[in-house]
């Protein structure tokens, strides 16, 4: 009978070391916590040589590429930080949730990629149409009202009001072309 009761117990991360362990388990957490630190690292190195290009500058006359290369070696720092100090209970097993999570950031890239050809409008349509309905999980008809309404809102504000410079605008240069 005691052999039973020590079977149920929940396996420690000691015991965790089986690579026949489903994903679910102590494994799929550490995959879970190395994945977050290599992304992490990879992005902040790559900031750090894009800002670097970008040039940094002196201290009296910082150049464009300054302010991102310090964020970036902050991040990378932080990032060594999380390796260092996390534990394995932070983190959530890697599964079918973490599809949504890779979805949203590949989302990001094509909305970047999309950016450059096409302006802001259509792609930030699309992005907040697959957003609500993925994450909010509206209707269809209220998903693509409200992307629509607010990437329209966001461009007007940005480029019309506040007067950031965008893109040539697929959609929208043509209507605020005379204002």
């Amino acid at each position: 009978m005691t052999d039973v009761a020590d079977r149920s117990q929940p396996m420690t991360d000691d015991t965790a070391s089986d690579p026949s362990e489903p994903l679910d388990g102590a494994r799929g957490r550490r995959i879970a916590r190395w994945a977050a630190v290599a992304v992490l690292a990879a992005v902040g190195v790559v900031a750090i040589v894009l800002s670097i290009g970008y040039g940094l500058g002196t201290g009296t006359r910082p150049g464009p590429g300054l302010w991102p290369f310090m964020a970036a070696v902050l991040m990378l720092g932080a990032t060594v930080v999380v390796a260092i100090t996390d534990t394995l209970e932070d983190y959530e097993p890697w599964g079918t949730e973490s599809v949504r999570t890779l979805v949203a950031l590949a989302s990001l890239v094509v909305f970047a990629v999309l950016f450059t050809l096409l302006g802001f409008t259509v792609p930030a349509m699309l992005l907040m149409f697959l957003w609500l309905r993925m994450f909010g999980q509206m209707r269809w008809l209220h998903a693509g009202l409200l992307a629509a309404v607010g990437a329209i809102a966001l461009f007007m504000l940005f480029d019309v009001l506040l007067g950031v410079p965008m893109p040539r605008d697929l959609l929208m240069t043509p209507l605020t072309s005379w204002m």
